[in-house]
């Protein structure tokens, strides 16, 4: 009788577990979990556009920022000396255009009564042609005297002269006028100058491009930085993520815009709401390689199939922020999806 209550318990015993065993992968197929995933966020180096000392940081490690919060400032005075250089040059620019400018109206003024004036001469030099022609055949025929021709030959020549005078008047405001393109050009440049001083002047100021947070700040006010020189490092607080690994097998039942729970190792108590947003199309294998070109293979092969892990990507919906690291080992459950929600892009 014991033998048989025995064995009976023991079928029991093997038959809950093939069921919870069932259940199990039933659960795990349903909603995929992941114990390989980190908490990540979008970071940024913050550094200077401009060369100089930083003469005071208005923040401290680990403080968060505000989106326009100024963070450093650069030694604003031989950039505040450049724009006051580049706006003097501009000035004297300006008055040499409007110097240009009024004589361009002098020379037209000039150029309205040239033109009268090389009329005049014009017909006066036509006038004493005429009475120089007709008094040569009378000096022959002593009905003139040779004094009369000299004054009427002068007369014609004086008049040449005027009207060469009356023409070179009229060219005068022309070749202006191309000294006057020269000196807009100038203008020009030295307002393109004094945009760029300004620029520099106020890129002395860095400020906080989004709502982050400090890290990494190790360098006092002082120092003397150049371009692109990392002073610290921003996170995104925004941009929460989690990004899981899953085996290959389990991607089939993950799409984009499941719902999803996200425990932390620090927490594992607290679920944290979030919307998978993307899943990788590409990983690399470790025993890939290739030389000159060609493919790489080890003599002896591993004959077990280990499936690989592709990154999946959760961003967290009002994650706690004080418990929000980079780095921090988390837990990922996919539930499926969400009545209304919609695909996203993928990473």
């Amino acid at each position: 009788m014991k033998t048989v209550l025995g064995k009976i318990i023991g079928y029991g015993i093997i038959g809950l577990t093939l069921v919870l065993v069932f259940v199990a992968y039933a659960a795990n197929t349903a909603s995929p979990r992941s114990d390989v995933a980190e908490i990540e966020a979008p970071i940024i180096q913050v550094s200077s556009t401009v060369p100089g000392r930083i003469i005071s940081i208005a923040v401290s490690n680990n403080a968060t920022v505000k989106k326009g919060d100024v963070l450093f400032q650069i030694d604003p005075e031989p950039y505040q000396l450049r724009l006051d250089q580049a706006e003097a040059q501009l000035r004297s620019a300006e008055s040499e255009l409007a110097q240009g400018e009024r004589n361009i109206a002098t020379e037209q003024s000039n150029a309205a009564v040239a033109a009268k004036q090389i009329e005049r001469a014009q017909y006066n030099t036509e006038l004493a042609r005429q009475t120089l022609e007709r008094l040569e055949p009378l000096l022959e025929k002593n009905y003139v005297t040779a004094q009369q021709v000299d004054q009427a030959r002068t007369t014609y020549n004086d008049s040449q002269v005027s009207l060469a005078q009356a023409l070179q008047q009229s060219q005068g405001a022309s070749q202006i006028i191309g000294t006057l393109d020269t000196r807009a050009a100038q203008v020009d440049s030295a307002r393109a100058t004094v945009g760029l001083a300004q620029r520099d002047l106020d890129n002395t100021t860095v400020r906080a491009p989004f709502d982050g947070r400090v890290v990494g700040l190790t360098m006092p006010a002082g120092e003397y930085v150049v371009t692109g020189q990392t002073v610290f490092s921003l996170i995104d607080i925004s941009g929460w993520e989690a990004v899981a690994y899953f085996r290959e097998t389990e991607l089939p039942a993950i799409q984009i815009g499941d719902a999803a729970e996200v425990f932390l190792m620090s927490s594992s108590r607290t679920p944290i709401r979030g919307t998978v947003s993307g899943i990788g199309w590409g990983v690399r294998s470790s025993d890939a390689a290739t030389i000159l070109g060609m493919p790489t293979v080890a003599n002896s092969l591993n004959w077990v199939k280990v499936a690989k892990r592709f990154p999946v990507y959760v961003h967290l919906h009002s994650p706690p922020d004080e418990l929000m690291r980079v780095g921090t080992s988390a837990v990922v459950v996919v539930l499926g999806a969400e009545p209304g929600n919609g695909d996203g892009a993928t990473h």
